[in-house]
């Protein structure tokens, strides 16, 4: 299991899979913020334009994501479109001050999963996220 630190210098630019539904999106790193490309599917990507879900300063994120999980034990990922309030405690919730797009918390594990930090768990019907253990 990598540590935080090392894991910010891993490249994030990639296709991914959202959590639940297991819907594609592609990611790319710009300016130091996290730029998901969603919904494309058969479409040609247009990667020259604003992606349609941006979350920001990618290091602190991440850090304070980790931090975050780690603090709780496990936390609930409750996505919820960003004309809602989410639900406290949640991962939504703590990323909506990183960002002013909703379901976020669809997009960001992933990211996490990928750089070996994090996994995510269903557990009754909702998904969870809690630190990779070496275990």
């Amino acid at each position: 299991m990598p540590t935080v630190q090392e894991a910010l210098k891993t490249p994030l630019a990639g296709d991914y899979q959202t959590c639940g539904l297991k819907k594609p999106f592609h990611v790319l790193e710009r300016d130091g913020d996290i730029h998901c490309f969603v919904g494309f599917r058969n479409k040609t990507r247009d990667f020259d334009n604003e992606a349609n879900v941006v979350l920001w300063e990618k290091d602190r994120l991440i850090t304070e994501a980790v931090a975050f999980i780690e603090r709780l034990g496990e936390v609930r990922l409750g996505p919820c479109r960003e004309e809602t309030i989410p639900e406290p405690d949640t991962l939504e919730e703590f990323l909506r001050s990183f960002s002013i797009h909703g379901n976020l918390a669809s997009y960001f594990p992933p990211i996490l999963e990928k750089l070996g930090l994090v996994e995510v768990f269903k557990k009754g019907r909702a998904l969870y996220v809690k630190r990779k253990t070496d275990a």
